[in-house]
């Protein structure tokens, strides 16, 4: 979407600054270069994932939360975790048991519950594409060192949330 995206001009965004005081040029053009670089990253793992896996970056969040909690889980915790919509991710799932990635099962402790966990088809998707998935991001984000690291991040934790933990 911001690959190909040609930024306002300073210009411009002085000329709405002028009507909407609020409006900070500068920071406009820091938050689309910001969005221009999620998406390029963005690119540059996903193309991969829906080339070679035919998976989207949202199955794969789904799969990985999945693959960290071998005991299963409950579908509204796994949408909220994922951060997707209760019919979203019965959607998914309906389609990943079809394809035998996952299974669902009645959770012993409340017999009304249900749980869903990754099959060993699944688990297997996840154990072939994960290190690859892995180096492509490391790739990435090696071009910066520690320092530049530890600072993306807590500058990335001001920007949405304003109170970075400790130690991010």
């Amino acid at each position: 979407m911001y690959k190909n995206f040609i930024f306002p001009s300073r210009e411009e965004l002085a000329a709405h600054a002028r009507t909407i005081p609020e409006i900070h040029p500068d920071d406009v053009i820091t938050m689309l270069t910001v969005m221009k670089a999620a998406e390029e990253i963005k690119g540059r793992t996903d193309d991969v994932l829906e080339r070679e896996y035919h998976m989207s970056q949202g199955k794969l969040c789904v799969m990985i939360i999945l693959h960290q909690h071998e005991e299963g889980m409950a579908p509204s915790q796994l949408a909220r975790m994922a951060g997707v919509t209760k019919a979203t991710i019965s959607v998914m799932l309906g389609r990943m048991e079809r394809d035998g990635q996952v299974n669902k099962s009645v959770d012993r402790e409340d017999g009304r519950a249900r749980l869903v966990y990754l099959t060993d088809k699944g688990r297997k998707e996840m154990d072939d594409i994960l290190p690859g998935h892995y180096v492509r991001i490391s790739k990435l984000i090696g071009k910066l060192n520690e320092t530049e690291k530890k600072e993306l991040v807590r500058l990335l934790h001001k920007i949405v949330d304003e109170s970075p933990s400790e130690g991010s």
